[in-house]
């Protein structure tokens, strides 16, 4: 009697394996890797993460996130037909105070490029640093900032799905960095849990503490012009 042979699992293709396959566009071609890498993500998250290459840097993964979520801005901007004055302050006092350009709105929308990369850097820095106090082990930044990277900007484009877009891509983001977390350095669900809700706390701070610092920094330059 033969033995029972065991169901062996599809093999990983071969664009994921030392990847993600954004990060060999130059070997595979801009469009192959960004679908590549989505499908990876989106489908066999827990086999891209584990085959996902350790050491290298981060700006592939900083560059595909800021790119979809850039896209994905404009993109629901231009449908809502939002209008570039909701970024300026609306009590009338207070612009004339600020004495903010007339092309204010236009200069916020240029740079949300720049809050994106911003936001980036300090969840992930959040994230490494909640790990760190917890002292669970040792953790290198740049995976950690990948691994956040991939998920946003993954997670980016359930933004383009009406209404629940946002909950959507907040779940997603959270879902997939889990599965990387857990993953790469084998993270608990409880450790993961207690570590976001630090690492939100953290980026909320950073987040406020740097808009203020900038507030404070154009105003007094407006003084002194």
């Amino acid at each position: 009697m033969e033995p029972i042979k065991q169901q062996e699992e599809p093999e990983l293709s071969p664009l994921i394996i030392d990847g993600p396959p954004w990060e060999k566009k130059h070997e595979l071609g801009f469009f192959v890797a960004f679908v590549e890498t989505l499908k990876a993500f989106l489908m066999r998250p827990a086999k891209t993460f584990s085959v996902m290459r350790r050491n290298t840097g981060i700006g592939d993964a900083l560059v595909y996130t800021v790119a979809i979520q850039v896209f994905t801005f404009l993109w629901s901007f231009a449908l809502t037909d939002a209008n570039p004055e909701m970024f300026l302050p609306q009590n009338p006092e207070l612009r004339d105070m600020l004495d903010l350009p007339e092309n204010f709105g236009q200069i916020m929308i240029l740079l949300y490029p720049v809050s994106v990369i911003l936001l980036q850097f300090i969840s992930a820095f959040a994230v490494h640093l909640s790990l760190k106090w917890r002292g669970l082990q040792t953790y290198d930044f740049p995976l950690i900032f990948r691994i956040f990277a991939y998920s946003s900007g993954t997670a980016a484009l359930l933004l383009l799905i009406p209404v629940m877009g946002g909950l959507l891509s907040l779940a997603m983001t959270v879902y997939l960095a889990f599965i990387g977390l857990r993953t790469i350095y084998a993270i608990e669900p409880g450790s993961f849990v207690v570590t976001i809700i630090m690492a939100f706390f953290i980026t909320l701070g950073l987040y406020i503490g740097l808009v203020l610092g900038i507030t404070i920094a154009l105003l007094f330059l407006s003084l002194l012009i």
